[in-house]
């Protein structure tokens, strides 16, 4: 589950109701675009949205209500899953603890659960000082034993450029929540958008050993990256991972040879490696689309034990 942290000061700026009503539609669209990332994505607020005055005299319920705002609205309702209070989803702090967190001098609890729960916080895009994808947010900490004084810098999006400045750690965060090969699979077109994979891959990921999924889901998060990252007229990807071809003799032997897309057999010689050793990815570029095919995920393949779902 990913986390976003509304921050209630973004609404204390003496604002117009249509400047409020531009608010809101970036507001959506940030939450829009994160949820697209990770269809996990929960709004967290300190109070019932609907109680949120966003403008003065002006509430996040009389702007629900306008026909305008129905589609907006039916996004949040129906697909972003949402929380409140704050306190539902922060750890109880020690009996004995006093904290507190400001924003230029202001104090902010949406800043300091984002802080706490390492979240990204998410404003309504209403002053200069929201725009920016990170936050500066000072804060002090106070128990029998210690005091402490320090500056956080709060991960932050108030537009769709700060939600592409964090899709990179939303995409390992939405990868890092997937508990099964089964699960991979199921999300693959939003964890590794610019990755392709042949039919024979699902099988592959559904009979993988729990104990390899983090490296292979992290090895597919790389080769995503350097699809990602292809320009036209490269001979091939910067590699975030290490990919070599395989060797003449294990091509010859028909090991890294796979059923593709359209039913046809396809040589796929480059991989990288996960594990537990000696398990492989096997991949080839699709140069004229700069996307990257996966055509085999699991143990090395030999020639005495090749796995039926990859002949």
């Amino acid at each position: 589950m990913l986390l976003l942290f509304f921050n209630e000061k973004s609404c204390t700026s003496q604002i117009t109701q249509d400047e409020a009503r531009r608010a809101m539609h970036d507001f959506i669209n940030v939450c829009r675009s994160a949820w697209k990332i990770y269809q996990g994505t929960t709004l967290v607020s300190e109070v019932r949205l609907d109680d949120v005055e966003i403008a003065p005299g002006y509430y996040l319920q009389q702007w629900r209500n306008e026909p305008r705002n129905r589609d907006a609205w039916q996004f949040m309702r129906r697909t972003l899953q949402r929380k409140a209070p704050l306190a539902g989803v922060l750890p109880k702090p020690p009996d004995n603890q006093d904290s507190e967190y400001r924003h230029d001098g202001t104090p902010v609890l949406g800043l300091a659960a984002a802080h706490l729960m390492n979240s990204p916080a998410v404003s309504l895009p209403t002053a200069t000082c929201w725009d920016a994808p990170w936050l500066k947010v000072a804060y002090e900490i106070l128990d029998e034993d210690d005091y402490l004084q320090d500056i956080a810098d709060v991960r932050h999006m108030a537009s769709d450029t700060h939600v592409t400045h964090h899709e990179e750690w939303i995409r390992d965060t939405a990868a890092s929540s997937v508990t099964s090969g089964a699960e991979l699979w199921a999300q693959r077109e939003t964890l590794f958008p610019h990755l392709q994979f042949v039919p024979g891959v699902e099988e592959n990921l559904r009979d993988l050993a729990i104990a390899s999924l983090p490296s292979v889901r992290q090895e597919l998060l790389r080769l995503n990256t350097a699809a990602e990252n292809w320009r036209p007229g490269e001979s091939e990807p910067s590699w975030a991972a290490k990919v070599v071809p395989e060797s003449e003799t294990r091509i010859k032997q028909g090991l890294c040879t796979f059923t593709d897309t359209d039913g046809s057999k396809q040589l796929f010689s480059l991989h990288c490696r996960f594990n537990p050793r000696p398990g492989r990815i096997h991949l080839r570029l699709i140069t004229d689309e700069g996307k990257i095919r996966i055509g085999y995920v699991g143990r090395k393949r030999l020639t005495d034990g090749v796995p039926r779902s990859a002949r």
